[in-house]
């Protein structure tokens, strides 16, 4: 895994921030700026080329676009697209490493005053950096476009959190280090498809500001047969779940994905998160049903439907069950956000 890494000596300068939301034909602008972007896809794919880098950067994935390099839409996308994205400038002192494996994961900064920022990989805790992206949207709203020192920490704080899932990536990648070899291909390409969110044989690549293609390193993953032990297999149910929360899936369906017994996959699941398999999922659907209701207009039957109920009226009990309000109380309770739709 790529990483662009700086020390704090203050807070990161923020420029801007938006939520893009798009169908199908649109192509991103063929540009070179001289502020970071980062990207973060919550719905579809984009497909972009940064340098000479070819890059598809698919839902609940990162991608740091680095200053005074040309990035593109290399093709127009095909699905409904939605993503955050945000321009600043980090403080003096930034630079690039690669870090693949216990060896390399050393050297990575140890302070907490440090920004680990990953060039391209799969966010930990999606729904987390969601909510902060659209807490940022809101203080922008309210007090940009002028730069201003709240938005100034705001983001800061959201690049921590970045840093934050980024360290938990890399435990993962380096705690099965010393074992990857023995274990094989198979191991080690399924580490790679964790860390990236991706389903590739083929090994998955990063991108260097020049273009270059790199490779990231292995991940503490549950593999077909191998009995898994410690937090690795229990980070790789909770990516899954994660990413198909708002399809048809059950405790049983989940268990079966990954060779447990439903029982068996809770106990373990809870221990590790303190939360068993069946209200993360529904802790997920209901985190972005609240994230639509406050930065869209679609009705409340609509929004059940994305996020994996078929009954509406189910969905308000649920909702409210969570949250303590009814879905048309929590959307009155946000002022309305600013985002760009084509």
């Amino acid at each position: 895994m790529d990483v662009t890494t700086c020390r704090l000596d203050g807070p990161a300068d923020f420029f801007s921030i938006g939520q893009f939301v798009s169908g199908p034909g649109w192509r991103h602008a063929r540009r070179v700026i001289d502020t970071f972007e980062l990207v973060f896809v919550r719905r579809g794919v984009l497909p972009m080329r940064v340098g000479e880098r070819e890059l598809t950067i698919g839902a609940n994935q990162l991608a740091l676009l680095p200053t005074g390099v040309e990035h593109a839409g290399s093709r127009a996308i095909t699905e409904p697209l939605d993503f955050y994205w945000m321009h600043f400038r980090l403080p003096e002192g930034s630079s690039d490493m690669h870090v693949g494996d216990a060896d390399d994961a050393v050297k990575l900064p140890q302070s907490g005053d440090s920004l680990i920022l990953p060039h391209w990989c799969r966010a930990a805790d999606p729904d987390r950096l969601a909510v902060m992206c659209g807490q940022l949207i809101d203080l922008y709203a309210r007090f940009g476009p002028h730069a201003n020192t709240y938005c100034d920490y705001f983001l800061t704080c959201l690049l921590l959190e970045v840093t934050a899932q980024t360290r938990v990536l890399v435990a993962g990648m380096t705690e099965s280090a010393a074992d990857r070899d023995g274990r094989g291909a198979d191991a080690a390409g399924a580490a790679k498809r964790y860390v990236m969110g991706v389903d590739t044989g083929g090994g998955v690549g990063g991108f260097r500001p020049d273009g270059h293609t790199v490779r990231i390193g292995g991940a503490n993953v549950a593999v077909e047969g191998h009995r898994p032990v410690g937090l690795g297999p229990m980070l790789s149910v909770r990516s899954w779940i994660m990413a198909n929360a708002f399809d048809d899936i059950t405790v049983a369906k989940v268990a079966e994905r990954f060779h447990y017994s439903p029982s068996y996959l809770t106990t373990v699941y809870k221990r590790a998160f303190g939360i068993g398999v069946n209200d993360q999922i529904v802790e997920c659907r209901v985190d972005r049903a609240r994230e639509l209701l406050s930065s869209t207009p679609s009705p409340v039957a609509d929004i059940a439907r994305e996020v994996g109920y078929d009954d509406p009226k189910y969905f308000m009990r649920v909702f409210k069950r969570r949250t303590g309000l009814t879905p048309g109380q929590y959307r009155d309770a946000f002022p309305t956000r600013l985002y760009n739709t084509v």
